[in-house]
Order: structure tokens, then sequence, then C-alpha cells
């Protein structure tokens, strides 16, 4: 478990809780300190201006998808900034992390080092070469850590919580925009719509357009039979869902809400991917689709739906 923050950016560090992240991998413990902040992986790719698929590469400990082992560890301690949790642990469980008794002997001899300093300038007046070596590598180490300012974080942290803010509003106006949309746009995306008891009972002037999602219902069931959508996603869980066409065009990118129904047809081949994958069911061209083979650690899967 992760302690989350009481205010997103506060300038204190929250620490992973040790007996929770013993056995779990450093992607898991970014994951779950995103999700405890509620932030889609999205939102802080953007924020720290990297990729989502380096940001889901991470989450899901791929760090040969990764351009090296020292970006890897970077990226970690960016993200852990800027969601204000401790870096250590996450650190100690990538590649070419500093085991502790090399750490505690890095710390033993920081400390004696100011004694042997002036040991050696009162015997010779200046300090040995492997002396100067050690202190070079120590410093050159720290570098390497902690190579980004802090006013970057702060910076990314003050970015990130501005757009949570606007996810809120987004999705607060999602329903309004999904009701007005033309069967024209996004042509080839149907989605289940279910009708919610406040518009029935709200007298508004678009009151007369209620039965409407009623028509739509047999519109999301006629894949199964008449094979018009090449794929189809049944969601029993929340899950984030992206598909892109061969033009590179979005046809799908956001959260699919559990129970909820989603057919797409596109330009092949089609490049998906399925945030939660254990949580939705999935049909190519009107057969179900195992995800299992398809999905890599953290639960996310990949796949193309090809010609």
């Amino acid at each position: 478990m992760i302690e989350k923050a009481s205010e997103f950016g506060a300038s204190a560090a929250v620490p992973l809780m040790s007996g929770d992240s013993t056995h779990m991998s450093a992607g898991d413990m970014l994951r779950q300190a995103r999700e405890a902040h509620g932030l889609h992986l999205d939102m802080v790719a953007a924020a720290l201006k990297v990729t989502p698929q380096k940001l889901a590469a991470l989450e899901s400990d791929d760090i040969e998808a990764l351009p090296d082992p020292v970006f890897a560890r970077a990226l970690a301690a960016s993200v852990c900034r800027a969601l204000r949790i401790d870096p250590a642990p996450v650190l100690a469980k990538l590649p070419g992390a500093q085991p502790a008794g090399l750490a505690q002997a890095d710390r033993t001899m920081s400390k004696a080092l100011p004694s042997q300093v002036r040991a050696g300038s009162a015997s010779s007046g200046l300090p040995s070469r492997a002396l100067l070596t050690v202190v070079v590598l120590l410093l050159v180490g720290a570098a390497v850590l902690f190579w980004l300012p802090q006013s970057i974080f702060d910076r990314v942290g003050e970015a990130i919580s501005q757009i949570t803010s606007r996810g809120e509003t987004s999705e607060a106006s999602a329903p309004a925009s999904q009701g007005s949309a033309t069967p024209g746009q996004a042509g080839s995306v149907v989605e289940a719509v279910q009708p919610a008891v406040p518009l029935a009972a709200a007298p508004s002037p678009a009151t007369p357009a209620v039965p409407a999602p009623a028509a739509a219902t047999p519109a999301v069931q006629a894949p199964a039979s008449t094979g018009a959508d090449l794929i189809v996603f049944v969601a029993r869980e929340d899950s984030w869902i992206t598909v892109n066409d061969s033009t590179g065009k979005s046809l799908l990118r956001r959260t699919v809400q559990a129970g909820e129904t989603v057919g797409l047809s596109g330009a092949l081949p089609l490049s998906v991917v399925v945030g939660r994958a254990s949580g939705v069911d999935v049909q190519v061209r009107g057969k179900a689709f195992d995800l299992k083979p398809a999905t890599r650690g953290g639960g996310v899967a990949r796949f193309e739906v090809k010609p």
C-alpha cells in the first residue's frame, strides 16, 4: 500500500510501506502510486514529456524496451518525485541498484573522509591520489542520482495537478458531448449507452430525445451477428483502452467503464492496448479473442488485428 498524499504536489515525500512492497516490482510500485492519485498513464507521461509507451514499459518492468538502464532509473526517479513518493525502494528494484552492503560501506567511508583528509594533509600536505579518486567517484555517483534540479520536479507536480483538474472537467462534460455527437463522427465507434435515471426525471428541452439511447442498443448487439465491427470490447471492470488504425488515427483512447460494450472498425492493421486485461472480454470478427498470450507484466495486453 502507498499512503496517498493529503494534497497532490505536497513538498514532503510519501513513503512506501516496506511490508507491502517487499514482493512488488518497481513497475508495480509506480503503477500503484499513480493509481492512488487517480491519474491515467497518459497524463503522467505528458507531464514528464515522455511517450506513454516508455512509461507503460517502465510500469510493466520491460526494461529492455527502454533505451538503457540509466534512462529507466532516471525516469523512475522523475515519476517518484512527481507523485511525491520515496524513490529509494523503487530504485532498489531496478537494474544497477547499489547493494545494501556497498551503500553502508559508502556511508562509513564518507564519515571517515574528513579524518583521512586531515591525516593526509598533516603528513604530506596534499591528499593521496586514492583518496581523491574516491571523493570524485562519490561526487559523480551523487550527480547521477540527483542530476535533475528540484525546481523541475516542482514544475512537473504543478503540471500534473493542472492536468488532473482538466481531466476531471472533461470527464464531467463527457456525457453531454457523447449525447450530441452525430452518427458520422468517429464513424467506426459504436458504444452501448444505458439511459440514466436523472435523464428520465429532469424536465428539460432535451427530454423528448431520451428514447434515442434505447434505439442504439440493437446497434451494439449487431456486431456479434452481422460482423459489422472488427473488434468488440466488453468491460467487466474499468479499463483504459487505446486503439489506433493503420494510418495512426486514434479510434479509441479512454477509460471504458464496467458493464460498457464498445465496437470498432477501421483500416487494418489495428494496434490495440488494453489495461487491466483480466477485466475485459474481446471479440475479433465475431469470435472470442484470448488476451492471456498478449498480456505482459502489469496486466497490460498489446496486440494487433491484422487483415
